[in-house]
């Protein structure tokens, strides 16, 4: 009987293919698409000018860091050796988080786009705007780098709440804003669509049931955090893989990233509403309420203590 359910699950992932559309496409045609494969890439997000402006606000801090920066500083953290958590994080990917504060462009056209706010509340429980960021962080594979192995981004969470199932609710979004041309050989994320939906968590597939995702410079791969995936090898001689990824919850799911640690105040009055509330600095809705009834300071808005 596993066996079999197994041999369904390959032949349901091998038979999907990424779909694209254009940001800024209905909700419900994107929220259509994502239930059914996990995934979809969204075109046209940034136009070519716009991510050459975020790719100079970047390239200064990327240029900068070591390959395989993040192994170093997570392995205490995952209990995993240094050198396992190189093979996961890639010995030769660099990693830059907080990317929020390192781009206005990013900050106001992506972060602040209404398109993705609906988008990420027609997969999460929640009103538009209300979710929290997760992660933003720029991960480059240089050439040279293998496979990282298939993963789901929400795992860390799914056993303590339950949500290691294909019935249990959506709690973590990922958008991978490409800012390079991505083909194959650059390392492109590699999907397997429909994996959200199968019944067996323990289950991590196989590589020859993913497909890469492609993508122009300026498109978005947006998809469930329950979908197995994982960074493609760089088989090239010169060409740097380059995403941005940013990534949503609910407001009470502790994220990657202490953002309220690494802005002050006064920077984030300059910072878009819906931006400010991601971070933390606005109190948070429970029903859609405005403001927000949690993450008050002595029953004030939070935005109010802070003279947002």
């Amino acid at each position: 009987m596993e066996q079999a359910q197994r041999q369904m699950e390959r032949s349901e992932a091998s038979a999907l293919a990424l779909e694209r559309i254009p940001f800024g496409s209905p909700v419900a045609d994107v929220a259509s698409i994502v239930r059914r494969a996990g995934a979809v890439v969204l075109t046209g997000v940034l136009t070519p000018d716009e991510v050459d402006a975020v790719n100079r606000d970047l390239e200064p801090l990327m240029s900068a860091l070591p390959l395989g920066n993040f192994g170093s500083e997570v392995s205490s953290v995952t209990k995993r050796s240094e050198a396992d958590e190189r093979a996961y994080s890639g010995s030769r990917t660099k990693h830059l988080q907080h990317c929020y504060m390192r781009s206005k462009l990013y900050r106001e056209k992506v972060l602040g786009s209404s398109h993705l706010a609906d988008y990420v509340a027609a997969t999460l429980p929640g009103a538009a705007g209300t979710h929290a960021l997760y992660a933003s962080i720029v991960i480059e594979i240089s050439p040279g780098e293998s496979a990282q192995g298939l993963h789901r981004d929400g795992e860390n969470y799914f056993a303590p709440l339950g949500l290691n199932n294909a019935d249990s609710v959506c709690y973590l979004i990922n958008c991978l804003l490409a800012l390079t041309d991505i083909t194959e050989e650059m390392g492109a994320t590699r999907v397997i669509p429909g994996s959200h939906l199968w019944r067996d968590f323990s289950n991590f597939g196989t590589s020859q049931q993913t497909i890469p995702a492609t993508m122009n410079a300026g498109d978005m791969l947006f998809y469930n955090g329950k979908v197995l995936h994982g960074g493609g090898a760089n088989t090239t001689a010169d060409k740097r893989r380059r995403v941005l990824a940013t990534a949503f919850s609910f407001p009470f799911v502790m994220g990657e990233e202490a953002w309220p640690f690494t802005v002050s105040a006064e920077e984030v009055r300059t910072y878009p509403r819906q931006v400010q509330s991601m971070l933390g600095f606005r109190s948070k809705s429970h029903h859609g309420e405005d403001p927000g009834f949690f993450w008050r300071v002595n029953t004030r808005p939070l935005e109010k203590h802070l003279d947002l």
